[in-house]
C-alpha cells in the first residue's frame, strides 16, 4: 500500500490511502473518508474575521483525519504575528479533536520549533526541502518530514525512516515514482520503505 500523506487530488490513484486536502468552498470528502482541512496562512490576508470564524467552526466540527495545511509563511503579504496567532488557534482546535496536523512552513521554522511544546498530536512538516541541519533539528524535536516531488536528497537519505512521508501535493507526479525515488536514494528495497511509512502512519492513527 502507498501511502500519500497530504494531496490535491480528489481522485487518489488507485491503490494508494491517500490524506485529501479540502478546500472551504468546495468540500469534498474522499472515498476512504481520509481528509483534511486547515486555514492556509497564504489565505489569511483574504479573510475577514467573520469568515475567518467561519472556516474554524468547520475545522471544529467535520469530520477529519487532520487538521491542515496549517502554519507560518514569511514570504507571503500577511502579517507574521497574525499567522501566529492563527496557527496557535488551530493547534489549540486539533489538541482538543486528537487530530495530526500539517503543517505548511516557509522561512519560518525557528517559530514553528517554538510552537512544539503546545502541540500534543502527531504534525508532519509537508513539502520539506530543507537541509540536513534543519531536517534533524525539526526529527529532534518531534516532527515528521514529508517529501514531495522536489527535495534534497542528502537531506532525505539521512532523514529517519520512523520520521518519513511521502506526498504528491498538487504535483501530477505518483506517489509510486516518488517511493521509488526515495527508495533508490535511501538504498533500501520499496517493500521497505512501504512498511517503514505504514507504520509512521499506525503512529498517526493511533494517536487519535
Amino acid at each position: 500500500m502507498y501511502i500519500d500523506i497530504h494531496t490535491h487530488q480528489i481522485q487518489p490513484r488507485e491503490d494508494v490511502l491517500a490524506i485529501v486536502n479540502l478546500s472551504f468552498e468546495k468540500p469534498h470528502p474522499s472515498e476512504n473518508g481520509l481528509y483534511s482541512m486547515g486555514i492556509h496562512p497564504w489565505d489569511i490576508s483574504a479573510l475577514s474575521p467573520s469568515k475567518t470564524e467561519e472556516q474554524l467552526e468547520t475545522i471544529r466540527t467535520e469530520s477529519l483525519f487532520a487538521i491542515g495545511e496549517i502554519g507560518l509563511d514569511k514570504i507571503k503579504s500577511s502579517d507574521l504575528s497574525t499567522q501566529l496567532e492563527l496557527f496557535k488557534t488551530q493547534i489549540a482546535i486539533a489538541n482538543q479533536r486528537k487530530k495530526p496536523i500539517i503543517i505548511h512552513c516557509v522561512k519560518a521554522f525557528n517559530e514553528v520549533l517554538q510552537q512544539k511544546t503546545a502541540i500534543k498530536n502527531p504534525a508532519i512538516i509537508h513539502g520539506f526541502r530543507g537541509k540536513p541541519i534543519l531536517m534533524k533539528s525539526l526529527c529532534d524535536a518531534g516532527f515528521f518530514l514529508s517529501f514531495g516531488e522536489r527535495f534534497n536528497e542528502k537531506t532525505v537519505e539521512e532523514t529517519p525512516l520512523d520520521r518519513l512521508f511521502l506526498e504528491t501535493d498538487d504535483s501530477e507526479t505518483t506517489i509510486q515514482s516518488i517511493y521509488q525515488r526515495v527508495a533508490e536514494i535511501k538504498h533500501c528495497n520499496l517493500s521497505s520503505l512501504e512498511k517503514s511509512i505504514e507504520e509512521n502512519f499506525r503512529r498517526l492513527s493511533a494517536a487519535r
